[in-house]
């Protein structure tokens, strides 16, 4: 039994060392963990009167991966798009088109997918220099927008004095930590960007994201913004993009490194928890400057003693599952098997114990039987 005993602790020490190596190993892997969702998503659409459309466009993006943040496993659009598209910042979208749509008619689509969110922390790599480059995804983060207006003598000001120790990762952070606490989050009605932010000292989500974009830029560092549903999201969640759903946030380019994730206007309230990091609460959609998920227009021929058309439409999220898995799977398999052998080792105990207790048994029993006679 001792013998045993001693075989178990010296198991679990070594298991416990190749743990700590691997838990270092994957540290340096940034990837902490995957969140995997089953959604759908619906666009609704009424044309409630009192004149017929003679043309209805609907474009809807297509929920896509984006690297490092988002992989998508499978999507499927339950009413087929008349055709489909992609732009120059690689968000791709679904376009229905429909004639003559008359009054009460309505239209519903659905669409299902099944993604994976990575729980990243990049917070304790170590990034090279940052230089500005000339491939096609710096040239996307670098594209002017007057929103993020990275020329303003506000915003090159601010971003020289953000850049005094000449560290560009640190100016970055600076930045960050900048536009998180300098703005007051307000819900404003219309985007009124970076300048707007800078002069007032509130702003939304995009106020955040655009104050962020023009100050990195100012220092020739891409950065863009991305669209995204926001929320905390479970099996049996529904929401509308206008229940609180519909978010701003920047990503920003390391030539030679990658796309880095961080979030001010989330920042505001946790600063450290959306540094570097991503997590289970933000599912993308597009990417670049003006560049809506869903986007409606018609048309009609006017009439007189008529009023315009009243359009009702409504865009809705449903979580149908969630798994979160926090470890790797090599590092569950080490678990798996540091949890296993002290459960087989104490069966094996079991089971030699009652062996045991029958021998005992035995011998007492062949030891009795002539003092029976």
């Amino acid at each position: 039994m001792r013998k045993e005993l001693f075989t178990l602790i010296a198991f679990l020490m070594l298991m416990g060392t190749v743990f700590a190596v691997v838990y270092t190993q994957e540290k340096d892997d940034v990837v902490k963990g995957n969140i995997d969702y089953k959604l759908s998503y619906t666009y609704n659409m009424k044309n409630s009167g009192p004149l017929n459309l003679t043309k209805v466009t609907i474009r809807l993006a297509q929920v896509k991966s984006w690297e490092p943040v988002q992989r998508v496993r499978d999507f499927k659009a339950q009413t087929p798009a008349n055709f489909s598209t992609t732009d120059e910042y690689e968000n791709s979208y679904l376009w229905y088109e429909y004639e003559d749509f008359k009054v009460n008619q309505s239209v519903s689509l659905r669409f299902d997918v099944n993604l994976s969110l990575p729980i990243l922390d990049y917070t304790n790599l170590k990034f090279p220099k940052i230089e500005p480059g000339d491939d096609l995804l710096y040239r996307q983060f670098m594209t002017y927008n007057p929103i993020a207006d990275n020329l303003d003598p506000g915003i090159q000001k601010l971003a020289a004095e953000l850049a005094s120790s000449g560290d560009d990762l640190e100016f970055v952070y600076n930045a960050y930590n900048f536009s998180s606490t300098y703005i007051k989050y307000k819900l404003l009605t219309q985007i009124r960007g970076a300048k707007f932010a800078l002069l007032n000292g509130y702003g939304d989500c995009d106020e955040y994201t655009s104050m962020f974009i023009a100050l990195l830029r100012a220092r020739n560092i891409g950065a863009i913004e991305h669209t995204a549903w926001l929320a905390d999201f479970a099996p049996g969640f529904v929401t509308t993009d206008a229940g609180a759903a519909a978010h701003a946030y920047p990503m920003f380019y390391i030539p030679g490194y990658g796309v880095l994730p961080v979030d001010p206007t989330r920042g505001s309230t946790s600063l450290f928890n959306n540094w570097l990091k991503t997590d289970e609460k933000r599912i993308t959609l597009t990417r670049g400057p003006d560049q809506p998920y869903r986007r409606l227009t018609y048309r009609w021929i006017p009439k007189e003693n008529y009023s315009n058309p009243l359009i009702v439409s409504n865009y809705t999220i449903a979580i149908d599952s969630q798994v979160i898995e926090y470890f790797s799977q090599i590092r569950q398999a080490l678990i798996f098997t540091i949890f296993a052998v002290p459960l087989y080792f104490v069966v094996y105990s079991s089971l030699k114990g009652r062996q045991a207790k029958k021998l005992r048994e035995e011998k007492l029993k062949k030891m009795l039987e002539p003092q029976q006679k």
